[in-house]
């Protein structure tokens, strides 16, 4: 038997965006394929971002905004190799119930670059198209819990979250107003990234990578029970319904052939240009190998999954 190769994949934070890729790997899917592929929490998409241009991992799962910036500021040869999974919502505190009751309100803006704030400029902008005025884009502390905690305790009159948060958010009592995916934003500002040099030297390593991360995300949109328990292990929900409803919430908005989608990353690049003017002058397509996922797709692999 061939030895395996070892690489490292990171991944930006323990929520459902990197669900597919722990997937992958908890099936032993990356070793069906000749991978030993450790898998590493970085510091978010900017952690992932300079991992790849480190060499400290080879692979990474990321979303859009820190990727996007890279190559637009600095000239990096990342890209994306597939989409993934970028549910996101933008919820409102309790007795907030409607878009129109947000006029004048507070939405939160953690004002790193991240993908939450891509998402709370472009709700801004929509609301405003939709005759909601007034909506003022207030700074908070930090992601994930205390976004959270903030929308709880009526800091915030909306923010955008992310499940499992968002379950946690309409148990005490907030309301999805916007769902991303309505925008083709769900899967489509994140993914499989690689140095396009890493690429270039280890064609083979990446595209077997890819396979079986393919697989993997056939297994996790087909395979409930398996998905949900990996969920909880790896992001430590102690609560199975929280990772049942995270499941239920995020699996229809995943695509079967997880092609990047070059639109949605153009929308991510306008309006990041805001804060990062070199971002107004990039192209989306740089940003995008699909050759891979294009290949399995036109040979049947990904049919042949879903049995057809």
């Amino acid at each position: 038997m061939d030895e395996m190769r070892k690489i490292v994949a990171g991944y930006a934070t323990i929520g459902q965006g990197a669900g597919p890729m722990i997937v992958t790997e908890r099936a032993g899917l990356f070793r069906k394929y000749g991978l030993d592929v450790a898998t590493r929490l970085m510091e978010g998409g900017k952690g992932v971002a300079r991992g790849l241009m480190a060499g400290e991992i080879q692979l990474g799962n990321l979303a859009a905004p820190a990727l996007l910036k890279a190559g637009a500021v600095e000239g990096t040869d990342l890209v994306f190799l597939t989409g993934g999974i970028n549910q996101q919502f933008l919820m409102s505190r309790a007795g907030i119930k409607s878009r129109e009751q947000l006029a004048g309100g507070r939405v939160g803006l953690v004002g790193d670059g991240s993908v939450n704030d891509v998402f709370a400029y472009f709700a801004a902008d929509k609301l405003e198209e939709q005759g909601v005025r007034g909506i003022r884009l207030v700074p908070i502390p930090s992601r994930g819990r205390e976004v959270l905690n903030h929308l709880v305790r009526g800091d915030l009159e909306a923010a955008v979250i992310t499940p499992p948060e968002a379950i946690d958010a309409k148990r005490a009592g907030c309301h999805f107003l916007i769902d991303f995916a309505d925008y083709g934003l769900n899967y489509a500002l994140g993914g499989i990234a690689v140095r396009r040099s890493f690429m270039d030297d280890n064609p083979e390593t990446v595209r077997k990578f890819v396979r079986a991360y393919v697989e993997g995300m056939h297994r996790y949109r087909t395979d409930r029970d398996f998905t949900v328990q990996v969920q909880q292990d790896y992001s430590g929900i102690s609560d199975r319904s929280i990772a049942e409803e995270t499941y239920d919430l995020t699996q229809p908005g995943m695509p079967r052939v997880p092609y990047p989608v070059i639109p949605a990353l153009a929308t991510a690049l306008k309006v990041m240009a805001r804060k990062t003017p070199a971002c107004a002058k990039a192209d989306a397509h740089q940003f995008v190998d699909d050759r891979i996922i294009r290949e399995l797709d036109e040979a049947g692999f990904i049919d042949s999954l879903y049995g057809r």
